[in-house]
């Protein structure tokens, strides 16, 4: 009987610490931008999204090490299809937006209507990095000063994150749309 009890504890145990880990996810429904679901238009695969400012050098130099760590991903053979790296444009830096691309890597303006950038984050801080599992839950957060990549220690640190979320796939318990 003793036995038994102790194993439900450890059951109970165990329990308690998924059901904590599971509490970390955040799930942005309707994380959406010119029309475009960044979360259902891009499942199965891992979504990294950065916050910049054109109208700021900062964010340009945030922009090419995203490039940095687009052709460092490939380097590992990890593609487009298993990660999409997006960057966002603030929507007060749009007369200096260039494009839908910036380099390899997919450049989207944000606006008024979708406010992708206010929903993202309060603190009013740019170069925000946010990494998306496959099921769409926010699996991960850089907040700056901590996400300013070209400090070597972010930008290692945002790549190991990649690379573990790549490697440790698992299947979706639950999906966010």
């Amino acid at each position: 009987m003793h036995t038994q009890k102790l194993v439900f504890i450890f059951f109970l145990f165990i329990i308690s610490i998924v059901a904590q880990r599971d509490k970390k996810k955040l799930c942005l429904h309707n994380l959406v931008i010119n029309g475009t679901n960044l979360i259902t238009g891009h499942r199965k695969q891992l979504l990294v999204l950065s916050v910049i400012n054109f109208n700021n050098p900062s964010s340009r130099t945030q922009a090419n090490r995203f490039l940095d760590l687009y052709r460092e991903l490939e380097r590992q053979h990890i593609r487009d299809s298993v990660v999409r790296l997006i960057l966002i444009n603030e929507q007060d830096a749009a007369e200096h937006f260039g494009g839908n691309k910036f380099g390899n890597i997919k450049l989207f303006q944000d606006n008024p209507q979708d406010r992708i950038v206010k929903r993202l984050h309060q603190n009013g801080h740019t170069l925000n990095n946010y990494v998306f599992g496959r099921c769409g839950y926010m699996i991960y957060t850089q907040e700056y000063p901590n996400s300013d990549l070209d400090n070597l220690k972010n930008y290692e640190e945002l790549l190991r994150i990649i690379t573990t979320a790549v490697k440790n796939k698992r299947r979706c318990q639950n999906i966010c749309s």
